[in-house]
């Protein structure tokens, strides 16, 4: 049987996706990461829900000073460099790493979804280093302990990229848990809640 083309309607449910995806780039990696890193407090670290919520918004509080030109994401990785010798980075994605062929439809669309990406993958940057930063400066983090929710937070991730789990159990570990909840991005277009990221 010859290859399987999509259709019309297959093509424009995935620009449609495309598009939202784009929209909210700047709001869907902070309800994920948010996630990500409270439900890693709650299983490496213990932490309930007080202390989720307390790094939580200091990580808020950062940011708000990092829109303020107030800190730098230069400054904080130094500052967890300097502590668990080892930081977070941020690492561009370029053209370079589509593997479709050149020319092709698949091409097109991963080129479209770069820009989105790049946004994606700059706030999660920040929100780890903020959530780090957090651990140092309210509960004396140091190397060991950081390290430990690192690679603990490595696995999930790995986890996530492998489909072996989604966000939205880790959301409901934390309702179930904790009682934290964390809302969902709102599409700035429509005003829809919910995400592919976070499978809300």
């Amino acid at each position: 049987m010859g290859k399987r083309h999509l259709t019309p309607r297959e093509i424009m449910a995935q620009c449609n996706h495309i598009a939202r995806e784009s929209r909210m780039c700047n709001r869907t990696p902070w309800t994920a990461m948010g996630i990500i890193c409270g439900y890693t407090l709650l299983k490496s670290e213990g932490f309930k829900a007080q202390r989720i919520v307390r790094v939580t918004n200091c990580v808020g509080e950062m940011e708000k000073r990092f829109d303020q030109g107030k800190i730098t994401v230069e400054e904080v990785s130094k500052r967890l460099m300097d502590k668990a010798d080892w930081t977070v980075e941020y690492v561009e994605y370029t053209e370079a790493d589509i593997r479709a062929k050149k020319g092709s439809y698949q091409y097109w669309l991963d080129q479209k979804q770069l820009a989105p990406q790049n946004a994606i993958n700059k706030q999660s940057t920040r929100y780890m280093l903020f959530m780090f930063a957090a651990l140092m400066d309210e509960f004396g983090y140091g190397k060991d302990r950081l390290t430990r929710v690192q690679e603990f937070m490595n696995n999930l991730l790995l986890d996530y990229q492998q489909d072996k789990v989604t966000v939205m159990e880790w959301h409901k570990a934390l309702l179930e848990e904790t009682g934290v909840v964390f809302e969902p991005p709102i599409d700035p277009l429509t005003q829809t809640a919910g995400s592919m990221m976070t499978g809300m």
